[in-house]
């Protein structure tokens, strides 16, 4: 019983891990602008943000003193790749195409998950989460422990 229930487990945490971090570097000016948006407070936004998005974008949009004790100033951000549907899509957003981001503060790590702009030009689904975009799995697996959806 223990070794069945090890293998299942083991099938389980292979097949996250393997569905998980495999970007690919394709075409991103339009979530790059989303994202330079977000990190500009407001300023220069072309986008707005709907849906999911909204309560995610919220506080990088009506930034305060707070927000800028806790992350410090900014240092750097750069594009990860762009992830295909996997787990950790399809769990925090919609499981389509996402264009990853690395953004470095000077006490905060954060990775921006950003879903391209729909027609209107809405963004409608991004995800924030702390830590590099390197340390999805350990992400998943500390939201939920046996890796189950």
């Amino acid at each position: 019983m223990r070794l069945i229930l090890a293998g299942a487990l083991s099938t389980l945490m292979l097949s996250a891990s393997a569905s998980a971090q495999t970007r690919i570097i394709t075409e991103h000016a339009e979530t790059a602008a989303v994202l330079k948006c977000l990190l500009a407070h407001g300023t220069g936004c072309e986008n707005g943000f709907v849906a999911r998005a909204a309560p995610r974008a919220t506080p990088w949009l009506v930034w305060t003193v707070q927000e800028d004790f806790a992350v410090g100033p900014l240092l750097s951000w750069q594009y990860a790749g762009t992830e295909s549907a996997n787990a950790y899509t399809t769990k925090f957003l919609t499981g389509g195409m996402t264009d990853v981001y690395d953004v470095k503060f000077v006490r905060r790590e954060l990775t921006f998950y950003v879903v391209r702009p729909g027609p209107d030009g809405n963004v409608r689904y991004m995800f924030i989460r702390r830590g590099a975009p390197s340390d999805e799995m350990t992400d998943m697996w500390a939201r939920n422990p046996l890796g189950l959806f």
